[in-house]
C-alpha cells in the first residue's frame, strides 16, 4: 500500500508548523508534541481523509535511553519523535489509512507516560488506549471509563514495560495438588516451584465486572466465557430489559498469550511459531504476513523466489478456505443448521490432510520462511490440490442451495447487525467485515505482497452491511480463493524441480532455514497481510539486533469485536449469537 509522501501534507505543515514529516524506506511518519496530537489527528481525518483508524500502541524506551549508543542509532533513522526529548520515556504511535487516496500514515508523540484520549474521534482507539492502559499504564485525559483491556482491574503490574521481567514475578504461593492432598515432596522436580505469578481471586473478578457496566435495566446476563456460542473464551455482559439489550460489554483476556513480549526476547524466524498460535485457523496466513514483514524490513521482499512466493500464495489461500469453512459450519451451527456442519468438516478435513502432507502440520503450521518456505512441495501435491478446487465449488454450490434462500436464514440474518461506512471507519473493522459494508478493503489488492500482484482475483463487497451480506462476502471470497489456487497451480506446474523456494541472500547478507543469527537493519515497519477475519498487521522496531525491539501486533479479530456492542445495543438476546459469528473473532489472535 502506498504511504502518503511528504509533499502531499504541505497544507498540514502551514497550519502545524511544530509537526515533522519523516518518510522512511518504509513508512512515512509525522512527528507532533502531545499537546498538539488531537487537533492534528482531527484535522488528519476531517479536511485529509483518514478516516480508517487502524492501531494505537506506545514503544517504550527505557532500554534505549539507557544506551545511548543504541538510542543514537534509531533517532539516525528517525524512528522516534522529538530525540531530544529525553525525559519522555514512552513514543507514542497511531497508524491511519486514508480511504479516497488509499495511503496509510503514522502520527508519533513522546510522552512520560499520559495521552489525550481519542475516543471520541474513533471508538477502535478507545480499545486501543485501555490496551495501552492495561500493558504499559499509559493515563489517558479525558477518556470515559478507562479499564484494563486484558488483566483483572486490580493486577498492579504493566506487562509490556521494559522493566517487568518474562517470567512475571512470583510472589504467590499455589501448591501443587498432589502436595496438599497426597502429601508428595515436589522440591527440585521437574523445576517445580510453589511460588507463582499472581492470580486473580473471585472478588478481583467481580470488581472487574463492575467496573465494566453500571446497571441501568432489569438484569446482567453473563454470556461466557466457556459457552460454545462464544467461539472461544470470550466473557459478555448483557444488561437486559425483558429479552432488549439496553448496553453490552466484552471482557477479554481469558488466554494471556503474551506473545508480543515474547517476540522481544525471539531471534525473528523463531518468532515464527507464536504466529501460529496467535489466529491457530489460520496459521499460515499469519506465518506469511509475519515473514513479509521481516523481508520488507531486511529489504529482501522481492529477491524471494518465485517459486516461493507462488507457493506462499497458494497455500495462504487453500488456509483461508479452510478458515471459512469452519466459520460457516459452526455459524450455521448456532442458528440450528445442524447438516451444513458437518458438510462444511468434511471438505475441511480434505484441506487438513493437503496441508499436513505438504507441511507436515495440520494445525499450527510454521512452513514460510524468511526468504521462503521451508522445503519445495512434495511429489503429487499439485494433482491432490487441483483435484480438490476443481470438486468443491460443486460442494459450495450445493450449500448455497440450502441456505442462501432459506426463509429461516433469511429471517434470522437479515437487516441484524447492520454496519454502515461510517461505523466501520470509526471501529476499525476490516477483513469481511468492512467489505460486507460496501468498502473495497483488501490488503492483497491494496499493497500487494508474494504473488499477489501476479494473479487475478475480484473483490466481493456488501450493500447493506447486515450478517447476511457478511456472510454472502464470505461465500464468494472462497469462489476467490479457488481461482488464485487455480492460477497459483498452473505457474509451479510449468517450473522446475530444480527452480529455488528460498533466498540465501548475498555478500554479508546469509540466510539460513533455521534463522539463527539473523540481524534485521535498524529501522521500523508496519506491513500487513489479509488475515481471513481482517488485516493482520506487523509494527516491528529494529535496533539491530537479532531479536526486535518491540513488536505490536495489530489483531483483526481485536478490532472487529469492539463493534459488537454498538451492534447489541436494543437488539434481542436472540441475535446475540448471529452476531457474534458474523464476525467471526479468534480469541488466541484477540488475546494475544
Amino acid at each position: 500500500m502506498p504511504w502518503a509522501k511528504e509533499k502531499d501534507f504541505q497544507e498540514l505543515l502551514k497550519l502545524f508548523p511544530e509537526a515533522k514529516v519523516v518518510e522512511g524506506n518504509n513508512a512515512t511518519s509525522i512527528h507532533i508534541p502531545k499537546d498538539k496530537l488531537i487537533e492534528l489527528l482531527n484535522y488528519l481525518k476531517d479536511k485529509m481523509g483518514f478516516k480508517l483508524f487502524l492501531e494505537h500502541s506506545v514503544v517504550d524506551l527505557k532500554d534505549l535511553l539507557e544506551k545511548e549508543k543504541e538510542y543514537n542509532k534509531v533517532v539516525k533513522e528517525n524512528i522516534i519523535a522529538f530525540p531530544e526529548d529525553k525525559e519522555s520515556r514512552f513514543m507514542a504511535f497511531y497508524i491511519l489509512y486514508n480511504v479516497d487516496e488509499k495511503k496509510r500514515v503514522i502520527v508519533k508523540t513522546r510522552t512520560d507516560g499520559t495521552l489525550p484520549s481519542i475516543e471520541k474521534l474513533w471508538f477502535a482507539g478507545k480499545w486501543a488506549e485501555r490496551e495501552c492502559y492495561d500493558m504499559f499504564g499509559i493515563q489517558y485525559e479525558g477518556h470515559e471509563n478507562l479499564v484494563r483491556a486484558f488483566m483483572w482491574d486490580t493486577y498492579p503490574y504493566f506487562p509490556l514495560r521494559k522493566d517487568f521481567p518474562l517470567e512475571g514475578i512470583p510472589e504467590q504461593e499455589l501448591p501443587s495438588l498432589n502436595e496438599v492432598i497426597f502429601g508428595d515432596n515436589l522440591e527440585g522436580t521437574m523445576n517445580y516451584d510453589r511460588m507463582h505469578t499472581r492470580v486473580p481471586t473471585l472478588e478481583d473478578l467481580e470488581v472487574t465486572e463492575k467496573k465494566r457496566l453500571k446497571k441501568k435495566a432489569q438484569i446482567v446476563l453473563n454470556w461466557g466465557p466457556l459457552h460454545p456460542g462464544t467461539h472461544g473464551t470470550m466473557w459478555f455482559l448483557f444488561d437486559l430489559e425483558g429479552e432488549r439489550i439496553v448496553q453490552c460489554d466484552v471482557i477479554l483476556g481469558q488466554l494471556h498469550r503474551g506473545v508480543e513480549k515474547l517476540a522481544e526476547n525471539e531471534m525473528y524466524n523463531q518468532f515464527l511459531v507464536y504466529t501460529d498460535r496467535m489466529d491457530y485457523l489460520s496459521a499460515l496466513c499469519s506465518n506469511q504476513a509475519w515473514v513479509v514483514a521481516i523481508e520488507r524490513l531486511m529489504g529482501i521482499h522481492d529477491k524471494v523466489p518465485p517459486k516461493a512466493k507462488y507457493i506462499r500464495t497458494m497455500m495462504s489461500e487453500l488456509q483461508r478456505i479452510n478458515s471459512h469453512l469452519l466459520w460457516l459450519g459452526t455459524y450455521a451451527l448456532d442458528l440450528g443448521a445442524l447438516t451444513i456442519f458437518l458438510y462444511a468438516f468434511k471438505e475441511r478435513e480434505k484441506i487438513m490432510d493437503i496441508i499436513e502432507g505438504i507441511t507436515g502440520a495440520r494445525l499450527t503450521i510454521s512452513y514460510p520462511r524468511i526468504g521462503g518456505v521451508r522445503m519445495d512441495l512434495p511429489e503429487g501435491a499439485l494433482e491432490v490440490i487441483k483435484a480438490f478446487i476443481k470438486k468443491f465449488p460443486e460442494e459450495l454450490k450445493d450449500w448455497e442451495t440450502i441456505l442462501t434462500r432459506n426463509r429461516i436464514w433469511l429471517r434470522r440474518n437479515k437487516d441484524v447487525g447492520v454496519i454502515t461506512k461510517d461505523a466501520a471507519y470509526y471501529h476499525g473493522v476490516t477483513g469481511p467485515v468492512i467489505r460486507g459494508s460496501g468498502i473495497p478493503y483488501d490488503i492483497r489488492k491494496l499493497e500487494p505482497y508474494d504473488a499477489y500482484d501476479e494473479v487475478e482475483f475480484d473483490i466481493p463487497v456488501g450493500e447493506v452491511g447486515d450478517c447476511y451480506d457478511r456472510y454472502l462476502v464470505r461465500i464468494e471470497e472462497m469462489k476467490q480463493s479457488v481461482r488464485i489456487i487455480e492460477q497459483c497451480v498452473a505457474k509451479l506446474e510449468k517450473m522446475s524441480k530444480n527452480e529455488p523456494f528460498f533466498y540465501e541472500g548475498e555478500g554479508k547478507l546469509k540466510l539460513s532455514l533455521d534463522g539463527i543469527g539473523l540481524k534485521a537493519p535498524v529501522g521500523e515497519i508496519y506491513s500487513s497481510g489479509e488475515n481471513p477475519r481482517g488485516e493482520l498487521g506487523f509494527y516491528v522496531v529494529s535496533n539491530g539486533g537479532t531479536t526486535p525491539y518491540r513488536v505490536k501486533i495489530r489483531p483483526p479479530s481485536f478490532y472487529n469485536l469492539c463493534i459488537y456492542p454498538h451492534l447489541m445495543k436494543d437488539r434481542y438476546i436472540a441475535d446475540a449469537v448471529t452476531v457474534l459469528a458474523s464476525i467471526d473473532p479468534v480469541v488466541g489472535e484477540t488475546d494475544r
